[in-house]
């Protein structure tokens, strides 16, 4: 995969030519059905770390669940899959990716909602009680840190934000910038080199201007 190639998981409407790929994957006991795409994250199999963060988020019995730049909709099917009550949300800028997304909810007999778009926009002032995310770090770091503010602002009051991150590409930098974010933050799993990070208690902050 080209830099160039990696670049097209965060275009609105990727260039690369379309060649799916199915595969299976297991997850929470679950054999589990997708679609995967060129310019899509996560191209042909399981992200190692979205897989983890998968298998390790603590899932509320019902509620408002959001799969926070969901790609192909791993962390978003799981959820639903494992979860028949949730009201699961997935929300990508991707327009290849959204239709993945639905079509996966579709292939593994789930429901969920898919937002396309700017997340932040996409979602307006709604509130969520679980956002999972495995934040864009290879988009930059001012796209990750205003990921963590929206999310703190969107949560609701006894919510958790829970985030996956490659050690080698600053997971423990990023629990940091969650620690001025949040109350609670705590690291509840380490596997293949990679981090997931559960933080609870939004802080009130008025703007992420610093962010920017």
């Amino acid at each position: 995969m080209t830099d160039g190639e990696q670049g097209q998981y965060f275009a609105q409407r990727p260039t690369v030519p379309s060649e799916p790929v199915a595969i299976e994957v297991k997850v929470r006991g679950r054999r589990l059905r997708f679609m995967t795409d060129r310019g899509v994250f996560s191209y042909g199999r399981a992200d190692p770390g979205s897989r983890l963060l998968a298998e390790q988020m603590r899932l509320p019995d019902e509620g408002e669940f959001l799969d926070w730049g969901c790609a192909w909709g791993l962390v978003g099917v799981v959820a639903a899959s494992a979860r028949p009550r949730l009201r699961v949300t997935l929300v990508d800028i991707n327009e290849r990716a959204c239709e993945l997304a639905r079509e996966n909810l579709r292939r593994n007999a789930v429901e969920g909602e898919v937002l396309c778009g700017d997340a932040a926009e996409a979602l307006g002032e709604r509130q969520f009680d679980l956002i999972a995310s495995n934040p864009p770090i290879s988009a930059g770091r001012a796209a990750v840190l205003a990921l963590f503010g929206h999310a703190a602002r969107a949560l609701r009051p006894a919510g958790s934000f829970w985030m996956v991150a490659a050690t080698k590409k600053g997971a423990k930098t990023l629990a940091r910038e969650l620690e001025a974010r949040f109350v609670r933050v705590e690291q509840t799993a380490m596997r293949g080199g990679y981090r997931v990070y559960r933080a609870d208690e939004p802080i009130d902050r008025e703007a992420d201007d610093r962010d920017q």
